[in-house]
This record gives structure tokens, sequence and C-alpha cells, in this order.
């Protein structure tokens, strides 16, 4: 009998690991607080769990309980940084009863709080920009701008609610600091929050500079499978999630760094690792890491790297061969169809012209020799409608006025 597979958070990044994992025939339970895309998934068992993010204790006791009663060790996904460090933290104990694909707790948090993790990249040698946190932010020069402030940590785990951290943390996502002046009027205004912030030198360029090395490592900390990606558009232009992706090749130079974290920091499972490549010199620059699954991580089976699959197998016993980025296919893309149209028709006009486009215009730029669409892969027709269904409340709730006024009391 094979084991579970128990995806923790079961947005578009946890769909595609339930779809992919279903295909083969693997039970899937897709475990969320909430009714989010990927619990509708044919191929998974939605069951409602306990919010990591504000009942830390209680997840990890309905995950363990739930665990124990299987037959065989379920192996657990997460999928984004709460999950994942929730279950790196009780690790050694959810052991016990499940196999997590999560690091050890030290990897994970080296890497989740990015003043530990640009500390580490500026003593080792690895790819970051500059990087100042609130002690050291008087060595800011006027050299050194533009810069950009962002969270230590945007998402935590917690025995009690943490809303306004959470909030602050949106609103400071991505904060551009063009001059000293702007600087300078910010760190005035969030006072309060500098401890909880790091600034950095601005890597020129959009979104769509944005590249992805993608890896499953075993428990050896050998990198198993290996993925390499380009960020197409995001939303917002700036720095937003991936809206389409598309399978790339990037300089050896990086792959060889992202080994290196791997190796030096005991790394083990799936992970995301976001280079910015500077729009004027060419140089990639490694932005973040991800300890986890990333929002489209379905592109990988077409490139010839399942990575949940790889993952699952081997944290199963079974033998895998290492396998990177390769694929008879040129040109593979991963498009979110209904928020990408309705971004190129309507919300770039204003956010980012030049992605502004018409249908013909759009439908022309997402062709590729294979396209995965995240609202409908491996034949799950109820993602398709529920998908559907959400767009166009989305649509109806950012249309003028007096729409929201009529379509208020279905929102």
């Amino acid at each position: 009998m094979m084991p579970q597979a128990i995806v923790c958070n079961c947005n578009y990044n946890g769909l595609s690991i339930i779809q992919e994992l279903g295909i083969h025939g693997i039970n899937c339970i897709a475990m969320d607080c909430q009714r989010s895309i990927g619990t509708y998934s044919k191929y998974a068992k939605y069951i409602r769990c306990p919010d990591p993010i504000s009942h830390e204790e209680d997840f990890i006791r309905f995950l363990y309980d739930y665990c124990s009663k299987q037959n065989k060790k379920p192996i657990i996904f997460p999928t984004n940084d709460h999950w994942a460090i929730a279950l790196s933290k009780y690790k050694k104990k959810l052991n016990e009863v499940s196999i997590p694909c999560v690091a050890d707790w030290e990897a994970t948090e080296n890497l989740v709080h990015k003043n530990k993790f640009y500390e580490i990249g500026r003593e080792k040698g690895y790819l970051i920009p500059k990087t100042w946190n609130n002690e050291s932010k008087k060595n800011v020069t006027d050299e050194n701008f533009p810069l950009v402030a962002k969270p230590i940590i945007r998402r935590t785990t917690s025995n009690a609610a943490n809303k306004s951290f959470i909030s602050n943390m949106d609103r400071l996502r991505l904060t551009l600091l063009p001059t000293r002046k702007e600087f300078d009027e910010f760190v005035r205004r969030e006072s309060s929050l500098l401890d909880k912030l790091v600034f950095q030198e601005y890597v020129r360029g959009l979104s769509d500079s944005m590249y992805t090395v993608g890896i499953y490592a075993n428990r050896n900390t050998d990198i198993l499978g290996l993925f390499t990606g380009h960020k197409v558009r995001g939303y917002p232009a700036l720095s937003g999630d991936c809206i389409v992706g598309e399978r790339a090749s990037i300089p050896d130079y990086v792959i060889e760094n992202t080994k290196r974290i791997v190796k030096e920091l005991h790394y083990c499972g799936i992970a995301e690792f976001e280079y910015k490549k500077d729009e004027v010199t060419g140089n990639f620059f490694l932005i973040e890491v991800n300890p986890r699954s990333w929002s489209w991580i379905g592109i990988t089976p077409a490139s010839g790297v399942n990575l949940p699959l790889i993952a699952y197998c081997d944290l199963s016993g079974e033998k895998i061969e290492q396998s990177e980025s390769d694929s008879e296919i040129k040109t593979i893309k991963y498009v979110k169809v209904f928020e990408d149209i309705q971004n190129c028709l309507f919300r770039y006009k204003t956010d980012y012209k030049k992605w502004s486009k018409t249908l013909v215009e759009w439908k022309n730029d997402i062709k590729a020799d294979k396209l995965i669409f995240a609202e409908h892969n491996a034949g799950d027709w109820p993602i398709l409608f529920i998908a559907g269904i959400k767009s166009l409340l989305m649509f109806i709730y950012n249309s003028p006025c007096y729409l929201k006024i009529r379509f208020k009391d279905y929102l």
C-alpha cells in the first residue's frame, strides 16, 4: 500500500502537488484551515485543520493525531512558509507518525528569517545584494540608493492572533526607496517596525526579471531534481507573485550557488531559490529562498523534473535517479488564465501599461509548445468550475461601485 500524501495549504501551489500525485494513483489529503482552490480537487479529500498562524500547537496536535491513525506514515507537503515553519519546528515529534517533506528547524530558520540568511550569505559569499538591518542602516551611503525595505519574515506561526503583524508585513512587502530623503522619511514613519525589516540594494527590474531554481534534496542534501524557470509576468508588475512562468536556462554560476547553499545549510526537501537578473548589468542576485514548494511548481513535470513525484518517491523509500530540467518540448509555460486575462485586459492599464493587452494579443502572447493551465490541469474539472466562479466574483468586486453595491450580498 502506498502512503498517503498530506498537502498542507491548498492554493494553486498545493493543487499542483495534489494533481500530480493523484494522477499517479497516490491517495491525497487536502488539509487546510479554509476551502482554498485545491480542496475542491477530484484527486483529494478535504480535511479542515487549525490554522498554524494563530493555533500552532492545535495544528500540530491535530496533524499528529490524524497521522497516528494511518496504516503507513503519510508524507506531508507544506506549501507556504508558516506551514513549513510549523512542520519544521515539530519535525522530530511528527517523525514518529509521519514523514514531513521539510528541512530540520535549524536549516529552515536560517532561510525564512531573512536577516539570518543575508548575514550567512554575506559571510559565505553567496550571490546576495548588499543588505542592512535596523542597527546597521546607519552605514547606508548615498551610493547605495535605490534601496528596498522588506520584512524579515511575512508569515510565522503562533498560538495567538497576530493580524496586526501580518497586515503590516504585507503592507511593507517590498517598499522601493529611491533616494536618501525617502529613506529617512520611511525610517521616521515606520520607526516602530524597523526591527522587523531589512534594507537592501535594489536589483533593477520588475517581476519579469525574476528567475527560479526549484530543487528537491534528499536527507543527505543530494539534489535529486532541479528545475530552472523564468517569471514572465507577476501582479503587481513590480514584485507580484507569478501569474505566467516559463521554463528557462540560467547561468551555471547561479546553479552552483544554489547547490552550494543546499550543502552548506544542510537543506533537505523541496525549495525555491528566487534570483533576480539586474536589467542593466545582467548579473543574478539571490533575493530569497522559500523552504517549500512554490506557486507554479505545476510546470516541473512537463519540464522533465517532476519534483512532487520525486519527493514523494524518495521519502517513501524508492530509489531515485538525479534529474535536471530537460525536455524535448521547446517552450513550456504555466499560466493562471483567469487572473492573467483580467490583469492584461484591465489591471495593467493602471499598474504597468506595457503589459496591457487586447484579448487577441494575450492569446498570442501565451503561445507555447506546452501550456500548463493552473485552473485546468490533469482533467480536474471541479477546479475549472470553482476557479471560474471565484474569478467572476473577484471581477465584480473590482468593478465600479454600483456593481459592488448590486452584488455585495454574494461576495
